[in-house]
């Protein structure tokens, strides 16, 4: 039997794959398929470059090549049942119909029949398609109050230098108080003093915690004599009082150290995600890290010839350099061994795909989970928790105030005393060794 000759074979492996996500070679739809038929089907169907585009995308992102095969494939069937030459805007009830043109079904929530997995998944692709290129119509945003006002506010705060979590904090507070006040259907100029206690009254009544109303009437302050000054309302920033906030009055925050212990034993599976865990419970029971900086990291702030970790510290926005430690380093090699290929450099990663960098909430998660699973169940049980256990642990261990401070990278030198409130002895261990000291 004479050989094909119109078949050529061209391997794209996962070199070619890799060289791509590192920008070292453009990328085009003969990465994903390679064989002439399978390539000449995607070519010759409609949307060829919104597809590519997007397939690309996916591919960048970590996906594999057997995925982003699966997800080329189902737009190929949506775009077919809806029958699409050029791509336009649509609902999410257009891209039910075309689900149900293929399998005469919705694939709604809960539902099973069968090939209901693909619908599913065909939803879903073709839904996260449509929102790629811009092309997904939503339902209207509700109405923004005040929406000018509140951009600028935002603005002037970036140019006061706050960092972005300071800025979106005050933001949000704001935009809280104008939502509410827009209802009373009047201006900034009708602003008043009474209208704020009204509001505070109002909160407090929903549940509020005296913190959160404190630092709600801190943004207010801030954001009313900024208003002054843009001439939308008068001058009554001073008159905005918060309610008395005692922070002896919040309930304690840290975990006991051997709780924190007993996480860091338990957690000893061999998988991505036990592996995953153990590096990050490492680092927040060793450095006291945020769930935010612990996010932040990136694997080029590990020098193993030195022996040192930079950390980027979120309140006070520094840097700093400090001594890797030996159980740490071990925690985090093992983990960058399984840690899976992707563009981005950031240390921790999902580990389903697409693989991007982790958020705050999952690094909560993580560590929520185990402690659950040791049977904790009340009081705090995320990062920060095991940060207040680091804090007393270093107290106990004999650091002083100062040094902790520093070593947390807070504001306030006195900041860490916060942390043992609780512990009378420990408080009077602190005070003994002040008064020593002024003798």
């Amino acid at each position: 039997m004479s050989p094909n000759t119109g078949f050529t074979f061209r391997p794209r492996g996962k070199e070619q794959i890799e060289l791509f996500r590192a920008g070292r070679i453009a990328g085009s739809m003969d990465l994903i398929y390679w064989r002439p038929l399978a390539l000449k089907r995607h070519s010759d169907a409609p949307l060829f470059k919104e597809r590519e585009e997007f397939l690309l995308h996916l591919l960048r992102r970590g996906s594999t090549r057997d995925r982003v095969q699966c997800v080329g494939g189902a737009l190929l069937r949506a775009i077919d049942a809806l029958g699409l030459a050029t791509l336009r805007s649509l609902t999410a009830k257009d891209v039910d119909y075309a689900v149900k043109r293929i399998w005469t079904q919705k694939a709604e929530r809960g539902t099973r029949f069968p090939g209901s997995f693909a619908a599913h998944l065909l939803r879903s692709h073709f839904t996260t398609f449509l929102r790629f290129h811009g092309k997904l119509k939503t339902r209207k945003l509700p109405r923004r109050p005040f929406a000018e006002e509140l951009d600028s506010f935002s603005e002037f705060n970036r140019r006061r230098n706050l960092l972005p979590s300071s800025v979106e904090s005050h933001r949000l507070k704001v935009r809280s108080f104008l939502q509410w006040y827009s209802l009373r259907g009047k201006g900034l100029s009708s602003l008043s003093i009474r209208c704020i206690d009204r509001f505070i009254a109002t909160k407090q009544a929903a549940g509020w915690s005296s913190g959160t109303l404190s630092s709600a009437i801190q943004a207010l302050r801030v954001f009313v004599r900024y208003g002054h000054s843009q001439g939308w309302c008068p001058d009554i920033a001073d008159g905005i009082k918060a309610p008395y906030h005692s922070r002896l009055g919040v309930p304690p925050q840290g975990r006991a150290w051997t709780e924190v212990m007993q996480v860091l034993e338990a957690t000893n599976g061999k998988d991505l995600t036990s592996v995953r865990a153990k590096a990050a419970l490492s680092l927040f029971a060793t450095y006291g890290l945020r769930s935010s900086e612990a996010a932040r990291l990136l694997l080029s702030d590990f020098d193993w010839k030195k022996q040192t970790v930079t950390m980027r510290r979120t309140k006070r926005g520094c840097k700093q350099i400090l001594p890797l430690a030996s159980e740490v380093r071990q925690a985090v090699l093992n983990y960058i061994g399984m840690r899976p290929p992707c563009s981005f450099r950031h240390l921790f990663l999902t580990v389903k795909l697409p693989y991007r960098p982790v958020g705050k909430s999952s690094l909560y998660c993580l560590t929520s989970r185990r402690l659950r699973k040791l049977g904790v169940s009340s009081g705090c049980l995320g990062p920060h928790s095991i940060r207040h256990a680091r804090a007393m642990q270093l107290l106990r261990d004999g650091s002083t105030v100062k040094e902790i401070g520093n070593f947390f990278g807070q504001r306030h030198p006195e900041s860490p005393l916060f942390y043992a409130k609780f512990d009378v002895e420990l408080l009077r261990s602190v005070a003994d060794f002040k008064l020593e000291g002024l003798v």
